[in-house]
């Protein structure tokens, strides 16, 4: 038996009990809700809190190199909004490939085809591209330690992938998947942020933006490979530079 499947019996499936799920089946008829209805009442209760036009966070006011306050355009405020995204973005990034590298020298499934020295430079990559963009952000004003709407954002929706990867109980495999997840977002945030420092004629920025990239693009390649090659491994397919691989059974 595979190291999926012998752990423990999944419970959670309805076809191991038909006859309670009928029974189930059989008492929401009896016991019907207690008023009629369906989301549309929930979306109504969402509109209410929309139409107030509360947002979330706020734009952090500047201050200069002396301590004073200054102001910023609105074009160089949402600038530096996405710039908080990314550095937000690289912070959890450098958290999410600390805890895979842990989880692969720490595995005895990863299967050959994670290297642990590539991840610890892709590790140090990230943790460069963190200092990049709080070098950035200060120097046009912006505070890199406040957090901005869309950092804000970012780090919430990053929440779910760290959990994951922090997991004791998810496999080198498992955290691949949503690995990948993070390096596709990624690349297409760079992209972005180039196209923004490019229109607002920030060349030294995009110089610097084009390097971050070219790293995350090899990142995003080389965790799809290992993906994929975990996965037909895993499978009894073939990996790259290796024979077919036949699944353990008992």
């Amino acid at each position: 038996m595979s190291a999926m499947t012998k752990e423990r019996m999944n419970l959670t499936g309805g076809a191991l009990v038909p006859q309670l799920v009928q029974e189930m089946m059989d008492a929401g008829a009896e016991f019907p809700p207690s008023s009629a209805g369906d989301s549309s009442e929930l979306g109504k209760m969402r509109a209410v809190y929309v139409a107030t036009g509360e947002l979330v966070g706020s734009f952090p006011r500047p201050v200069d190199r002396k301590g004073s306050n200054s102001r910023l355009d609105d074009l160089t405020l949402r600038f530096i909004d996405k710039l908080g995204e990314r550095l937000a973005f690289e912070r959890s990034g450098t958290r999410l490939y600390e805890a895979f590298l842990g989880k692969v020298i720490a595995s005895e499934q990863r299967m050959g085809a994670v290297e642990p020295e590539v991840v610890e430079h892709f590790l140090g990559e990230e943790r460069e591209h963190f200092l990049i963009l709080h070098q950035v952000i200060a120097g046009i004003g912006g505070d890199p330690t406040a957090v901005t709407p869309a950092a804000d954002i970012a780090t919430v929706a990053n929440i779910g992938v760290l959990q994951v990867m922090t997991d004791p109980r998810t496999t080198v495999d498992q955290c691949l998947s949503v690995l990948l997840h993070a390096e596709l977002i990624d690349n297409e945030c760079w992209a972005t942020l180039i196209k923004l420092a490019e229109d607002q004629g920030h060349q030294d920025m995009v110089k610097e933006f084009k390097q971050a990239l070219k790293a995350e693009k090899e990142h995003l390649d080389t965790v799809r490979a290992w993906s994929m090659t975990g996965m037909l491994l895993g499978a009894g397919g073939r990996g790259p530079g290796r024979g077919a691989v036949s699944a353990t059974t008992d």
